[in-house]
């Protein structure tokens, strides 16, 4: 099963979507000021469904997914609506804005009544399953743009289409540059930690008994190559964009790994059921934990640029142990 799918289920187990974000008022702001002729025009942008006329300014956004949440709030925008992620999910850089906003998915169910009675002139969304079940009626309150979701899609893919349907280019520009520039900084400094390292990547997962193993072609994995790391067996065989579930007690499918990278929560402790993994003596015996390299990440389900430096500083915290 692709990650970012067997991700979506994850996220409707956590209650809504496991990452989340957070926003700055109870009103949504655009890039610049318009007079009233600007704000009622349209023009036409690419979605998954094809292509959408939407306003050229749109001042009342709904968000209905945290990858466009992420996004909206990292280009300065504070939609009027979002989608309940539970607050225990959304990083710490957002939960106060995150916090007043009206929401309007929960537990992968979208209120529609919640959604008309905010009177959005945009609804923007990702084309998961659960949304795209809903589609045509959130089409019928306003226009409504979704990112693809497919094998094809990375963590990149959501700020490049909301930075499209908000006008927010200058913006993506200048938070891929801070990506790029902490990449090459990165991977730079760390050259010899980063040769010599091989990486796995797990999270506890929500099969009874079992943990899950990430490939490289995942959100972590993604910047872990840009950076130029290496992979450990266990995330190496596991097939591109997706992760195997396997037994708590298949601790030894680790045994090759430097460095392990899984998913915290945002106070620091083990996300999911991964604790039951770590409380294991075959965990604890692995090279990686005896050397400290056990590293947790609070980002690790990336949809933004924002998520992504955060993944790449939890990256560093590592690599800065290892001699």
């Amino acid at each position: 099963m692709n990650t970012q799918f067997r991700f979506q289920k994850t996220l409707l187990a956590l209650g809504g979507a496991a990452l989340a974000l957070a926003l700055a008022a109870c009103s949504t702001s655009a890039p610049g000021g318009e007079d009233a002729s600007a704000s009622a025009a349209t023009r036409s942008v690419s979605t998954a469904n094809g292509s959408v006329k939407i306003p050229a300014h749109p001042k009342r956004i709904v968000s209905i997914h945290s990858f466009s949440t992420e996004s909206l709030l990292d280009f300065g925008v504070t939609p009027v609506g979002v989608e309940d992620t539970g607050a225990e999910y959304v990083p710490q850089r957002y939960l106060k804005r995150w916090e007043p906003i009206e929401k309007v998915v929960q537990g992968g169910k979208v209120n529609l009544e919640k959604i008309a009675a905010l009177k959005p002139d945009l609804i923007i969304g990702v084309d998961v399953p659960y949304l795209r079940d809903v589609y045509p009626k959130l089409e019928a309150i306003a226009p409504t743009v979704f990112a693809p979701f497919d094998e094809k899609s990375t963590w990149a893919t959501y700020p490049a289409y909301t930075a499209d349907y908000i006008n927010a280019e200058p913006k993506l520009t200048e938070l891929k540059k801070r990506y790029d520039d902490r990449i090459a900084e990165v991977s730079k400094k760390y050259a010899d930690q980063l040769a010599k390292t091989k990486w796995d990547i797990i999270q506890g997962g929500f099969d009874d008994g079992n943990y899950w193993i990430y490939s490289d072609k995942t959100q972590v994995g993604t910047v872990l190559s840009a950076l130029g790391a290496k992979f450990a067996s266990a995330t190496a065989g596991t097939p591109a964009g997706q992760n195997q579930s396997v037994s708590y007690e298949r601790t030894d499918l680790l045994s090759d790994a430097d460095a392990i990278i899984y998913y915290e929560n945002n106070d620091g402790t083990p996300a999911n059921n991964i604790a039951k993994l770590f409380a294991l003596p075959g965990y604890q015996e692995l090279p990686a934990v005896k050397a400290g390299l056990s590293i947790g990440t609070p980002d690790f389900l990336s949809g933004s640029y924002s998520d992504s430096l955060g993944i790449i500083d939890s990256i560093e915290a590592a690599l800065k142990k290892i001699k």
